[in-house]
């Protein structure tokens, strides 16, 4: 009997050890990526939601800068599935995201809207010129991480930041670990510079050039601060400040675009907290907690299966022959 029941404990053991591997090294890598659809619960788009005050806003219609504007941005994101299952994308392990991100003002009226298409490696968050990937229908050269989503296992390190005005990668820093609504997160901070985007056809006295017509330089500068889940990568909570100038002749601003501040509204940011939480408990879960349990029980398991085995074995009796 203790020789079955030893066998049976080593049996036992022997498959807690392999359910640990399978759970860390198979499950829980094809659990721990970006879906394919980002809104499958919502009938397969997603909406996130920010709001804010601008504090110049040039009103094109009037020619004139208005101030204290509320201002409310809208961002909707849906999954191309279809291209994410070609064989460029798949070798890549890539995710296909459409997006729309559309800025109101207090009265509705559409201060900006662009879209962006973005190929990205659904573990590292890596852009990919692939499938497609374009901003306002322009093909750009796509580096770094995904504005849209940090890395699964995200590290507390700096990460190259694609901005989607400047259509370029720029370094974004870690700076600590804070909580947002009771879930851990990481903080991370990029500020840059004002840099020139292009230029823009105006009057020519609006930015004090004595031609009727004069082509502008667009200036852009952005501070942002990105609160982002590191298991999952989620972006829970962000904001920025963005400001956009024209100048003149004589290289100085004349006209400020917008100068606006723009954060994730409180309602988003619960939202986006607890869909985090869920996401990044069952991977830890998949990930850390049931795989070291099975580890250590099989051990314990495979330790006494085989110890009854060495007992019974040295228990058995001895048969006595005699001539």
């Amino acid at each position: 009997m203790k020789r079955g029941f030893g066998i049976v404990l080593v049996g036992v053991g022997v498959f807690a050890l392999v359910l640990a591997g399978l759970l860390r090294f198979t499950v829980v890598p094809a659990v721990a990526q970006a879906p394919l659809s980002p809104g499958e619960d919502t009938g397969g788009v997603t909406q996130t939601d920010q709001s804010g005050i601008a504090a110049k806003l040039f009103d094109p219609a009037t020619q004139t800068e208005r101030t204290d504007v509320p201002l409310t941005a809208t961002r909707f994101t849906r999954g191309d599935v279809p291209a994410s299952q070609t064989t460029e994308a798949l070798n890549a392990n890539l995710a296909i995201y459409d997006s729309f991100l559309r800025v109101e003002d207090n009265a509705g009226v559409v201060v900006s809207a662009t879209t962006l298409r973005v190929a990205f490696d659904r573990v590292s968050s890596e852009l990919s010129n692939c499938c497609g990937a374009n901003y306002d229908g322009l093909e750009v050269d796509f580096t770094g991480v995904n504005p849209l989503k940090f890395p699964v296992f995200t590290k507390a390190q700096d990460y190259n930041f694609f901005d989607t005005v400047l259509q370029e990668a720029l370094p974004i820093t870690y700076i600590g670990t804070e909580e947002v609504e009771g879930l851990s997160v990481y903080r991370f901070e990029q500020q840059f510079e004002a840099k020139q985007i292009g230029f823009l056809a105006v009057p020519g006295p609006l930015v004090g050039s004595p031609a009727a017509t004069y082509q502008a330089a667009r200036w852009y500068a952005n501070s942002r601060v990105l609160y982002v889940e590191p298991t999952t990568g989620s972006i829970v909570k962000g904001e920025e400040r963005q400001v956009q100038t024209l100048r003149g002749p004589d290289n100085t601003d004349q006209v400020t675009v917008i100068d606006a501040v723009l954060g994730t509204t409180a309602s988003e940011v619960t939202e986006s907290v607890d869909l985090a939480k869920s996401q990044s408990s069952l991977i830890n879960l998949l990930n850390t907690t049931v795989p070291i349990a099975a580890l250590i029980l099989g051990l314990i398991l495979l330790a006494v299966g085989i110890a009854l085995l060495a007992t019974s074995r040295n228990a058995s009796p001895r048969r006595v022959t005699t001539e």
